[in-house]
């Protein structure tokens, strides 16, 4: 990132429709140890069947969340591009699923969770046809999760009303919560922050280790880590790049507008760092392209350490470590999505 965009931001953080005055608050970019550009090579084979809203790598293969006429989850050949089949089909029957889901890995065991019967489904590595899962946990503490990541031999979810985070045994039973979201001057709520910034409007994810958590914002760009241990979550970092710059309406409540900064989605961890998208546009700029520009790369005591220029822009993206490879999803020019990687 060139030198000249490395800003101190000391801006409002709420615009008002009132124009009323709010207090300021700090935010300011980071200066990254190595900055570098990158041009992904792009596989050509088959294109993604639907428009995808997650991916992750598993040995040979990319798995995309994302719903054609039949599944909503595609699987395809890493090396090659090639589509390999789709799994987690739609459906009311055994083995299949209503809505939209969530999935991560187990060592070799693929978890898919229906987000409508709020159940985890646990598959045996040969997945790829398999309709029928060995084990199902049913997930307690809310009528809803928008997010879940794996937590020992439980989870860590993300309610979509209530406290922010929940705590599930391995049985799904609920054992420990997090209510707390970052302070704004000129928001004294937290379900108003909440309604306005986290709900559908960040991310999380898991150090490998399970020892902490990362969580970022899509409206603005704050991050936070956390600490992990037994049902207890605590705060360690807080990190503040961009104000969300929000509207507020004539019933008090807030949104973002086409003003609104665009921060960050999509996030990977690894042992050692958190891998982010980045925008830093406005969100009537970001619509025109729907992609990033930037991957920034922290450590887990919130360093930042390094950030890719990603020319052609990034959409998705996972992290095969085996590889040493970052796998993309960007738009080719007749604005379809396309695979892409580059090496770490």
């Amino acid at each position: 990132m060139k030198k000249s965009l490395i800003l101190l931001f000391s801006l409002v953080l709420i615009s008002c429709n009132s124009k009323d005055s709010a207090d300021s608050e700090t935010y300011t970019m980071p200066i990254f140890k190595q900055e570098l550009s990158v041009t992904p090579k792009y596989i050509h084979k088959d294109k993604p069947l639907a428009q995808i809203f997650y991916m992750q790598v598993y040995k040979d293969y990319l798995l995309f969340k994302s719903s054609d006429e039949n599944n909503l989850v595609q699987l395809f050949n890493k090396n090659t591009g090639e589509y390999v089949a789709g799994i987690a089909p739609r459906g009311r029957g055994a083995g299949e699923y209503p809505m939209t889901v969530n999935f991560f890995f187990l060592g070799d065991t693929l978890c898919v969770y229906d987000r409508q019967q709020l159940v985890v489904n646990y598959y045996e590595s040969d997945f790829v046809g398999n309709r029928i899962p060995f084990k199902r946990i049913q997930i307690e503490g809310a009528n809803g999760f928008l997010q879940i990541v794996p937590y020992k031999r439980g989870f860590i979810t993300v309610p979509t009303k209530g406290v922010r985070f929940i705590i599930q045994d391995e049985t799904g039973k609920q054992i420990g919560k997090y209510t707390h979201y970052p302070n704004f001057n000129a928001i004294n709520d937290s379900s108003i922050v909440r309604n306005a910034l986290f709900t559908g409007s960040h991310e999380v994810d898991i150090k490998p280790d399970h020892t902490k958590l990362v969580s970022a914002t899509f409206a603005g760009a704050i991050i936070e880590i956390f600490s992990l241990s037994g049902n207890k979550i605590s705060l360690d970092k807080e990190i503040r790049l961009l104000p969300p710059t929000l509207l507020k309406r004539k019933d008090n409540s807030y949104t973002t507008s086409d003003e609104s900064f665009v921060g960050f989605w999509n996030i990977h961890t690894t042992d050692d760092y958190i891998y982010l998208i980045f925008s830093g546009k406005t969100l009537k700029d970001h619509k025109k392209h729907r992609c990033g520009d930037f991957i920034y790369v922290y450590d887990w005591e919130g360093n930042p350490i390094k950030s890719y220029k990603i020319n052609g822009g990034i959409y998705r993206f996972t992290i095969d470590e085996a590889q040493q490879r970052i796998f993309l999803i960007t738009y080719d020019q007749d604005g379809d999505e396309i695979i892409g990687y580059f090496n770490l």
